[in-house]
């Protein structure tokens, strides 16, 4: 009795004393604050608040919470609450939980900026509405906002919203007692905040008064802003174009002044019709003015007194002359239009006559399809003869005027035309047998004294004098041009442009007009040759054509569409550029991009990429070998190529004897495992199963790694028999004829068995727990090597 009694008390002090403990009292007091008793949790929280880490944040949730449940009208008690739980944090013990306080402490300074927000709202007079708000918004700075970061950024944009609204009113008020500039800076400050809130109706809204008011104060007004006007109000709208078109009617800015009025103010009003009937007479006015200017040149052109800077001015303005008159004086537009080519032909004669090369080259080149003319074409090519011979070609200008010689070069019909304009008073005759711009009889309505018939004495060659300024042309480079560096790029370009237009030349007969690469793209007519080469490869199935038009091929503008055949034959062609250059720099990231399934469907479809892009990537390998013929980084990068290409045979051997090479000189020298080489020795074996070199070194390796799992060498030695089993089930007749290392190994385990009473048959028939770890693991090596040798 006596002993029951002695367990119960001590029953009872263990009872009590667990009672005392941190944790029990936490989880009470987590129960009362779920019962609702917040009174009786802080009052056991506040017994524990630094025995337990977790007492800080429930004390803090128990404030906070007391907080929620006041009601409305008790805002000042429930901030007072909330701060008290933001206070905790100046007392927090070093064991707290930082992070679960700072969950509830976020939550108070949540609910104290709310009910600060709904105070401030509540405020009649603006200032103090805006002081209010933005002291609030500073308070929202300093905050703790973990873990409802979201509903903070929410809370601060309608403060944002709120002060949008407040400081478009202050702009409304200023504007209407015209202290304009005061409004400009409210609708400033207005459209700030309403970008931060997303508020895109001030944003707009405050775009229109600010030109309004900026236009009230006969301010500048930047066009920029017109977009945004053009989605406000119906009103704003309005008065700002109406003030707008007025601007520029007073600044003479009367073609813009049209649009405005003819895009924004296109709706009955007598004011408007009052801008238009300004707009009219003042067009009127200024086109008699214009007029007489125009009858002025005109005059001292026909007089041959205009000087030839003023002929320039008056042709380069002539477009804008036109459409300043045409809607007044219509008549003349058409006698302005006729008058160009004459102003154009005497800047031109000029130009070349006073050796200007330079700008009568850029006066040719702004010509409307200027290489639609072959008198220009001619023009442009003595120009160019001429700006090189003066030692003019820089870094900037070189493919400009290189591209355009070649296209006049190439061009027979240039030629043509000065026979036609020569006379002649001999009875020479002029062949194009063997002219370089053009295959063979493509050319009709030929002048009397060209033809297509031999050569001989008295019948000249064409292509010969195309030849021969070719080559002059190209003593001209390396005379004129001193500096090394800008002479290679130079002669490299012209022959990539001269050889590109050869190759088109050889293969169409349907145009006559072959424009240089660089040429074609910079006037946006290299689609055409592309077209005409598409044409040519559907119809002969000639690859050639498809080459030729690479260098017409623009990837970045005026693509071609992906139908064509010369696009997606530039395209496989770029792309094994790059999986060049991708193992040059031993990018494998970049070859696993470019080898797409869709890519190597694209190499299939042609005949001279498919069957080259296997040398191309072997010499590449090669390089690479011959730099570093341990770089284990070449190995996977291998493998993605010999994936990638359909003839990969060349590819594979390469592979095997580089991976045999590596692997045999590692192993020898300690430098990498058995069965890191088994495992890259296996590849190189199902890529050259019938190299007997290959078969023999990977016997040698599977019998190094089986007898390293017998000496315990392995943790990974599933992946050691899976490798096996792999080869194993692919071997070939040159491993089977080479297997003799293995039989041999074999026999050895045999031997030894039979020396001790057993066989290698005993030791496979035995059940496995008649076994030993040991006679477990020379069971398995020897049905490998029976399996593979059978």
């Amino acid at each position: 009795m006596e002993v029951l009694i002695v367990l119960i008390v001590v029953g009872i002090i263990g009872y009590l004393f667990y009672q005392s403990l941190p944790n029990p009292k936490y989880q009470k007091a987590c129960s009362q604050l779920d019962l609702g008793d917040l009174a009786e949790a802080k009052s056991i929280i506040l017994t524990i608040f630094e025995k337990h880490p977790d007492a800080p944040a429930k004390l803090a949730e128990c404030l906070f919470t007391q907080g929620k449940q006041l009601n409305s009208g008790s805002e000042i008690n429930a901030i007072q609450l909330y701060n008290e739980a933001i206070e905790i944090k100046k007392r927090l013990p070093i064991n707290a939980s930082k992070n679960k306080y700072e969950l509830v402490e976020a939550k108070a300074y949540f609910e104290i900026a709310t009910i600060k927000l709904k105070s401030a709202i509540s405020i009649i007079q603006a200032e103090s509405k805006v002081k209010s708000l933005k002291e609030n918004l500073r308070f929202i700075e300093t905050a703790t906002k973990t873990g409802i970061e979201k509903e903070f950024t929410d809370l601060r944009k309608k403060h944002l919203y709120e002060l949008t609204e407040i400081y478009f009113a202050f702009g409304i008020q200023c504007e209407k007692s015209n202290k304009l500039l005061d409004a400009i800076q409210n609708y400033s400050v207005a459209k700030d905040y309403a970008s931060q809130s997303s508020n895109s109706k001030v944003i707009y809204s405050s775009s229109a008064r600010i030109g309004i008011s900026k236009l009230k104060n006969r301010q500048h007004v930047d066009a920029n802003i017109l977009d945004a006007v053009s989605k406000t109000s119906i009103d704003y709208r309005r008065d700002f174009f109406f003030r707008y078109a007025k601007k520029l009617l007073q600044d003479k800015e009367y073609l813009e002044a049209e649009k405005i009025i003819s895009n924004h103010l296109n709706f009955p009003s007598t004011e408007i019709d009052k801008l238009k009937n300004l707009l009219k007479a003042k067009k009127i006015k200024d086109a008699i003015k214009k007029v007489n200017e125009i009858n002025y040149n005109i005059d001292q052109l026909y007089e041959n007194s205009f000087k030839v800077d003023d002929v320039k001015h008056f042709y380069e303005n002539l477009d804008k002359t036109i459409d300043e008159i045409k809607t007044v004086i219509p008549t003349l537009t058409d006698k302005l239009r006729q008058l160009k080519p004459s102003l154009f032909n005497r800047l031109l004669t000029h130009y070349i006559s006073e050796g200007q090369f330079g700008n009568a080259i850029v006066l040719i080149q702004k010509y409307p399809s200027f290489w639609e003319s072959i008198e220009l074409l001619k023009n442009l090519g003595i120009c160019c003869f001429g700006y090189t011979a003066q030692g003019k070609i820089t870094e900037k200008n070189y493919q400009t005027i290189i591209s355009n010689w070649l296209t006049t070069a190439y061009c027979d019909s240039v030629f043509l035309k000065s026979l036609e304009e020569t006379a002649w008073d001999d009875e020479y005759t002029f062949s194009l047998l063997d002219a370089i711009g053009s295959n063979y009889q493509q050319h009709k309505d030929l002048p009397g004294n060209v033809n297509y018939y031999d050569l001989s004495d008295s019948n000249v060659s064409i292509g010969a004098t195309q030849r021969e300024l070719l080559q002059q042309f190209e003593n001209l480079l390396h005379q004129k041009i001193t500096d090394d560096s800008l002479l290679k790029i130079a002669t490299d370009f012209y022959m990539k442009e001269k050889e590109a237009i050869q190759k088109v030349v050889k293969i169409l007969d349907t145009i006559v007009f072959f424009p240089s690469p660089y040429f074609a793209k910079t006037y946006n007519i290299h689609n055409k040759i592309i077209e005409v080469l598409d044409i040519d490869f559907k119809t002969y199935s000639n690859e050639e054509a498809l080459q030729a038009g690479i260098p017409y091929f623009s990837q970045s503008k005026n693509i071609v569409h992906s139908d064509s055949a010369v696009y997606k034959y530039a395209t496989a062609n770029e792309m094994v550029l790059q999986l060049i250059k991708a193992i040059e720099n031993e990018n494998l990231n970049e070859i696993k991009n470019i080898v797409a399934d869709k890519q190597k469907s694209l190499i299939a479809e042609f005949e001279t990429i498919n069957e080259t892009i296997e040398d191309s990537i072997y010499n590449s390998f090669t390089l690479k070998i011959k730099k570093d013929d341990e770089n284990e980084g070449l190995i996977p990068l291998m493998n993605e190529c010999i994936r990638f290409t359909n003839q990969n045979d060349k590819l594979k051997f390469q592979y095997s004897n580089y991976v045999a090479d590596l692997c045999i000189s590692k192993v020898n020298d300690d430098k990498m495992t058995n069965f890191k080489a088994l495992s890259l020795m296996k590849n190189a074996y199902l890529f050259s199963k019938e190299n007997a070199r290959i078969c023999k070194n990977i016997i040698t390796l599977i019998r190094y790694n089986l007898s390293d799992y017998l000496n315990n060498e392995y943790k990974n030695i599933n992946d050691v028999f899976a490798t096996i089993e792999i080869i194993r089930k692919n071997i070939s007749k040159t491993f089977s004829d080479n297997n003799m290392e293995l039989r041999n190994e074999l026999k050895q385990i045999d031997d030894v068995l039979k020396s001790k009473g057993s066989s290698v048959s005993k030791l496979i028939s035995k059940h496995y727990t008649e076994l030993n770890e040991y006679g477990i693991k020379l069971q398995k090596v020897a049905k490998t090597y029976l399996e593979i040798i059978k």
